[in-house]
């Protein structure tokens, strides 16, 4: 658990930055108040700072790192939030932040009132490598979901003929298409990667628990696969590229989240 009263001071004021970012994204995209990319920005880059130094005392501890199952959620949401910052400087990507802004706050609030492991790891050679190649490649992966997710919704709208509303705020269709592709492309490269290289630290899948890992895991990256596949091949796009991204990604979630939270939380 991070809840001391030195995790507390950088928590709550982390999470409330983060949520009135969302809430003022979501007033633009609402047509309630005028866009302000800048001050949305501004708020996520001081909650991610207050983000980071919460997740120092949490996850650097003596003797190692404890990748606990909610020190890694601080971790991946941390790393998601400034993905998404860093790129809505240059690409049209801040509609995700209403999205992954308050998915940030609620990881840090739990975080501060939940137990969580007191397993240390260290971190060498490969293995740190595919640890940090899987967070990366999950936290692209996330993103990805979330940007199917308004895919998915901006077509509903265009087929039912309402061209106001999501529709009106949201970058052209091409253009979020695009940026999902991008982001699959980005995160297959990664996750392939981190699969090479960890291969050689779990042969012993089933002596170590991870025979449901590993398999959910491929079966990830088969579906992924198979949508770029699709799309090389077929053209596959909008509604059936973000049904198949969000199959990917449910997968890769029930993979480590899903199999972290038996062996830590209920065995």
């Amino acid at each position: 658990m991070s809840g001391t009263y030195s995790a507390a001071f950088f928590a709550y004021p982390a999470a409330l930055l983060y949520l009135f970012g969302a809430f003022r994204q979501w007033q633009t995209l609402n047509h309630k108040k005028e866009a302000n990319k800048t001050l949305v920005l501004t708020l996520g880059s001081i909650a991610g700072i207050l983000h980071a130094l919460l997740l120092a005392g949490s996850v650097v501890q003596y003797g190692g790192f404890n990748f606990g199952f909610f020190n890694v959620g601080i971790l991946i949401s941390l790393v998601i939030s400034l993905l998404v910052i860093i790129s809505s400087v240059s690409k049209p990507l801040e509609n995700l932040l209403i999205g992954v802004f308050p998915m940030a706050a609620l990881i840090i609030l739990i975080d501060t009132i939940t137990p969580n492991s007191d397993k240390v790891s260290q971190l060498t050679g490969g293995l740190g490598w595919h640890i940090i190649l899987s967070i990366l490649a999950y936290s692209i992966l996330v993103i990805a979901a979330i940007q199917a997710i308004l895919l998915y919704l901006q077509n509903k709208q265009l087929k039912s003929h309402n061209t106001s509303g999501l529709v009106k705020a949201l970058p052209p269709l091409q253009t979020m298409d695009a940026l999902l592709f991008e982001m699959i492309w980005i995160g297959m490269v990664l996750l392939t990667a981190a699969f090479v290289i960890g291969w050689p630290y779990i042969i012993d899948i089933q002596g170590q628990h991870l025979l449901h890992k590993t398999a959910l895991s491929i079966m990830s990256w088969l579906v992924y696969a198979t949508l770029l596949f699709g799309r090389f091949n077929f053209g596959w796009r909008g509604i059936t590229a973000s049904r198949w991204t969000l199959v990917g990604t449910s997968f890769l979630i029930l993979a480590y989240f899903g199999s972290k939270f038996v062996l830590e939380l209920v065995l």
